[in-house]
């Protein structure tokens, strides 16, 4: 997760994968719990699936949602146009059906009027129609919002979403920086190593500042006035987007180029419905921080909320294809940043069906004849701060292609992959992963795997990365000691990778005047500080959010949503934006080979983070159940399929 971002330790080392991994927002913080008076599990047990989570739902608002966990919750207690079958086969969602125009530009949906708003405790509310999409789409792309996913109606080819998210980024930038400024207290500081409380302040203060002046500057370049006039125009802006309801059960989208994975991001949680006047009835303020301010129209209910402890799901008897629908719940136990030894002790106790291994228990468990070895599409790297925030001197020293590259060559990834990992997972010296897409029909490229063109970049080279490092110092003029920080989730795994890195880096370049020290964070924490600028390296993941290298590409455009490192390629930028819109969109050949050009650029020439592993999973799962297909874009897991074999 999370372009699927992810609770990425969560993600990395648990049985649920990655979506959106690089979050970069924690979303809406539930607040309080809800429940449901009974629990289904209490009847047909043998339906409900058993299942542990790490982490807490971060955001239940679909133009929000920014990690793993809240796909997957989002995917089966809402549904969109379309969703994912076995290996992802496109189905039939609140769209029955939908008519593409000859020359690909246009898609009408034609939405299945069974289809049903639902609240917690089972009560009908409305029918889906096309009016909820257009409202929820809407809020995807209204800088009000502030969602990090509005690059995806771009990434759609939506008509106008060019123009309007160009707008929206330096609105967005503006209003949230405003509110932080206007929200600052000095109070909300103490004195300390970093300073008094009130020099934090100020600094804070002078950052915000800058912030809201640069935004502001920006918006004027684009020929507003003003703040207000550009806001004006940002409606205008979204009134003309690609997507309007013809009636009430007919969608209709129309895109600037054609997009041959349009479809496919249809089942994206960024894309779903959402029902605007009981958004309005319970305020927008407290809309989906528990069950019962939700409305749900998937095979689901959310009926139990406690947070930091579980999570249940009920069969939504209301939902269009119920009779489908196998399962009478699905129970996950919360158990944030748990061992991989607990993991697997609540599988054989019974608590859970499905438990992830890693390290010793892959070799103690791996042999089971329930244990299930999977490959996967999510991508694990260091993010490296070279121009996102204030220009340190460590800083400046990571702004230099050839520190980068040595970084990258110094790590022994194998050793993370074997031993710590010892999962399945596969070095990774690329950031678009193997098997995950192939080249479009009718090409010179048709099956062939996108990796294939370049196995990998700048490998593993002790001493090589020592005279990169050098000449790296020598161009940037930085002496002395320097010290880098390395962000990582909190957990014994993530602790145990952060160590072989720490160790790789001081052992090749402590002679130069390297120490490199790792800083275990809560996951929410570590987004907060890699989005503002205030680290140097961080463990970092992404899974696909579409079947298609750009939903790894796109992310590292100057200035794009997710790029925290402050990288910037003119070369590389032209090629991604041709890809999507320009000359090269309707070209597929042409586009493949910008593409693969592309990612030489970003990892070849500029190394611009440091890939580490292809994530690969063994688990163990319960011989009792069946089509528990886990999905390689989107949400996880899509639990409608999902049936468990009567003992």
């Amino acid at each position: 997760m999370n372009k699927k971002l992810v609770s990425i330790f969560a993600a990395a080392f648990c049985a649920f994968g990655l979506v959106a991994c690089s979050s970069n927002d924690a979303g809406n913080q539930p607040s309080g719990e809800s429940q449901q008076s009974s629990s289904v599990s209490e009847t047909n047990s043998n339906k409900v699936l058993k299942l542990l989570q790490t982490s807490n739902i971060k955001s239940l608002l679909p133009w929000q949602a920014t990690d793993s966990v809240s796909f997957l919750m989002l995917g089966n207690i809402l549904e969109g146009l379309v969703l994912f079958g076995e290996n992802g086969e496109i189905k039939p969602g609140v769209a029955e059906s939908w008519d593409i125009s000859e020359d690909g530009l246009t898609y009408t949906f034609h939405l299945n009027q069974d289809a049903k708003w639902v609240k917690a405790d089972g009560t009908e509310v409305a029918p889906v129609t096309a009016h909820d999409f257009v409202y929820s789409w809407t809020k995807l792309i209204d800088p009000q919002s502030g969602a990090e996913y509005n690059f995806m109606l771009e990434t759609a080819g939506v008509v106008g979403a060019s123009d309007a998210l160009g707008l929206a980024s330096n609105l967005v930038t503006y209003n949230t920086s405003s509110k932080e400024l206007a929200a600052l207290k000095v109070e909300d500081y103490e004195d300390g190593e970093t300073g008094t409380a009130q020099e934090q302040y100020e600094e804070a203060k002078a950052d915000l500042e800058a912030s809201v002046a640069s935004a502001e500057e920006a918006i004027k370049a684009l020929g507003f006035a003003s703040v207000e006039e550009a806001n004006t125009n940002m409606q205008t802006l979204i009134d003309q987007l690609g997507f309007k309801a013809i009636d009430d059960y007919t969608f209709e989208v129309k895109l600037a180029t054609p997009t041959p994975y349009f479809l496919s991001l249809m089942a994206f949680p960024a894309f779903y419905p959402v029902n605007e006047a009981f958004v309005n009835e319970v305020t927008e303020d407290k809309f989906g921080t528990s069950v019962d301010t939700f409305l749900y129209n998937g095979p689901f209910l959310f009926t139990e909320w406690k947070i930091s402890k579980s999570f249940y799901l009920t069969k939504n008897e209301l939902y269009w294809d119920a009779e489908n629908v196998a399962l009478s719940g699905v129970d996950f136990t919360v158990i944030e940043d748990v061992d991989n030894n607990t993991q697997v002790s609540l599988y054989t106790d019974g608590t859970v069906m499905t438990a992830g291994l890693s390290g010793q228990n892959v070799a103690t468990y791996g042999s089971r004849p329930d244990a299930v070895a999977e490959g996967d599409a999510g991508v694990f790297y260091l993010e490296i701060n070279q121009g996102n925030g204030a220009m340190t001197p460590e800083m400046k020293l990571l702004s230099n292609a050839k520190a980068r590259k040595a970084i990258n060559m110094a790590i022994d990834k194998s050793f993370i992959t074997d031993e710590v990992l010892a999962n399945g997972s596969t070095v990774a010296d690329y950031l678009v992963p193997k098997d995950f897409v192939y080249g479009p029909e009718g090409t010179k490229f048709e099956g062939k795997d996108f990796r294939s063109t370049y196995p990998g970049f700048n490998t593993y080279n002790v001493e090589e990365a020592k005279k990169l490092w050098q000449e790296a110092v020598a161009e940037t003029g930085v002496t002395g000691a320097i010290d880098l920080e390395l962000l990582i989730q909190t957990g014994d795994t993530a602790i145990k990778m952060g160590s072989a890195i720490q160790n790789d880096l001081n052992e090749a370049f402590s002679e130069f005047g390297l120490t490199v020290t790792v800083q275990p964070v809560p996951f929410p924490e570590k987004l907060a500080r890699v989005s503002a600028g205030n680290y140097e390296l961080a463990f970092s993941g992404w899974s696909p959010d579409y079947a298609d290298p750009m939903t790894f590409l796109d992310m590292f455009v100057t200035g794009g949503g997710h790029n925290n490192l402050g990288y910037s390629n003119a070369d590389y930028d032209q090629l991604i934006n041709d890809s999507k819109s320009g000359d090269l969109a309707t070209d597929y050949e042409a586009r493949w080979e910008a593409l693969i050009n592309a990612e030489e650029i970003l990892l070849g020439q500029d190394q611009a983070l440091i890939p580490l592993y292809q994530k690969g999973t063994v688990s163990l799962r319960s011989l009792n159940l069946i089509n528990y297909w886990p999905q390689a874009v989107g949400p996880d897991y899509f639990y409608k399929w999902v049936d468990i074999k009567e003992n």
